[in-house]
């Protein structure tokens, strides 16, 4: 199960990557693949759209739409898909941010969190991320001196590329001190809404 070897020796992950390479799909996939083994633990989603929300209630994943709704939360799975959205990386909130780590340990929570930007990563938010899940990554897009451009340059395995990461959509790169893990993910075409997108060109 891709999630117990994720969260093996942590609680907050970050999941990093370039636009359209991928990750809400394999978050999904991940999530999907957890709910099969385990039917009991509650599930909860930040940021996906409205169809993908009405895929997963059929697999009892619900989602939230603000850090209140996470109030009476405990034992469970929270996947954020647009995390810039709660301002955990701004510098303004930290009391927000230092309440959400709290609420994440007291109340046995496993978090996952994933930006549409690379930028988003600056040293704020990279400071609650204990554990990396990359997909393809340009190393100039990173902001400087981040925990995440840090991880990218100490790389040194077989996805590493001309100043890149270049992981493929069905993959996820997951950064540990033991060992390089892929996780491969299954294709969930279901929540691949973007395939609908009108090509205007």
């Amino acid at each position: 199960m891709k999630l117990k070897t994720i969260f093996k020796d942590c609680r907050i992950v970050g999941l990093a990557g370039e636009k359209n390479g991928g990750k809400t799909n394999n978050l999904i996939s991940m999530l999907l693949e957890y709910r099969k083994g385990n039917k009991i633990t509650p599930i909860y989603v930040y940021g996906m759209g409205a169809k993908v929300i009405e895929y997963l209630k059929k697999y009892n994943i619900y989602a939230i739409s603000s850090l209140k709704h996470l109030i009476d939360k405990e034992n469970c799975i929270l996947a954020i898909d647009e995390a810039q959205k709660l301002k955990l990386n701004d510098r303004r909130f930290k009391d927000d941010r230092e309440a959400f780590v709290d609420f994440v340990y007291h109340n046995n929570v496993y978090v996952i969190l994933s930006c549409p930007n690379i930028r988003e990563y600056n040293t704020i938010l990279g400071g609650i991320i204990e554990k990396w899940l990359l997909k393809t990554i340009k190393i100039d897009n990173c902001v400087n001196g981040s925990q995440l451009k840090r991880e990218i340059e100490n790389y040194k395995g077989n996805f590493k590329k001309l100043g890149s990461i270049v992981v493929p959509n069905d993959k996820l790169l997951l950064i540990n001190e033991e060992k390089e893990i892929i996780l491969e993910c299954d294709y969930i075409k279901e929540v691949d809404f973007k395939k609908e997108n009108m090509k205007l060109f």
